[in-house]
Formats: structure tokens, sequence, C-alpha cells
């Protein structure tokens, strides 16, 4: 079976910003929304105001993923694994978890 061949070539990223017909592109990161924390705590309150458990992981899972699950289990005590199935799609945290991983938003600061 023969080898298949890969380019040396190094691929170039993105620019930060480009135009184009005279319209400014700049590079979107979506994770920076899940820094603000201030913004993340209001979400997150009408969310479970609202009663929308689905929203309320959503964004829960939004903001551990963006500050890294590793670092949140480390600043919650919790273990990686207890931390994935609290964002998970299925999971159905308590609510001693969860108080663990809010309280890690003013740790990150």
């Amino acid at each position: 079976m023969d080898k298949t061949k890969t380019s040396k070539k190094q691929k170039t990223l993105p620019k930060k910003s480009m135009v184009i017909n005279k319209i400014k592109f700049t590079k979107h990161d979506p994770s920076l929304i899940f820094k603000n924390q201030e913004a993340i705590k209001v979400a997150l309150f009408e969310a479970l105001f609202d009663g929308d458990k689905e929203a309320f992981v959503d964004i829960l899972s939004g903001y551990v993923r963006a500050h890294n699950i590793l670092e949140v289990g480390r600043r919650t005590g919790l273990s990686e694994t207890v931390v994935y199935e609290a964002i998970s799609e299925n999971g159905n945290p308590s609510l001693d978890t969860l108080c663990k991983i809010m309280t890690s938003f003013k740790k990150a600061a």
C-alpha cells in the first residue's frame, strides 16, 4: 500500500480583519461573550427566572468550556467528570454542584 503524500507547505492563518468591497470584516471569537462574567450572570438569572433549564445549561456549558473545564474543576474542587456531567445535554447537576461552579465565577476574575 502506497503512502499518502502530504504537503510540506504550512497553512497560513486567516488575517484578523480584511476589507472586501469597502466592508471591513473582522474575525469573530464566540467564546469572548463567555469571558464577560456580568453578562453571563444576568443570562443565567434570566434563564432560571424563566424556568428554561435548557438555556441555563447551555449558558453554563459555554462558560465552563470558555474557561477550560479542568480549570473550573480545579477552582471548584470538583472532578473533571462531575463538571462534564453537569454541563452535558442530559446532565442533571445537584444544587451543590451548580453552586460550586457558580462560585468559580468570582475566582476567575
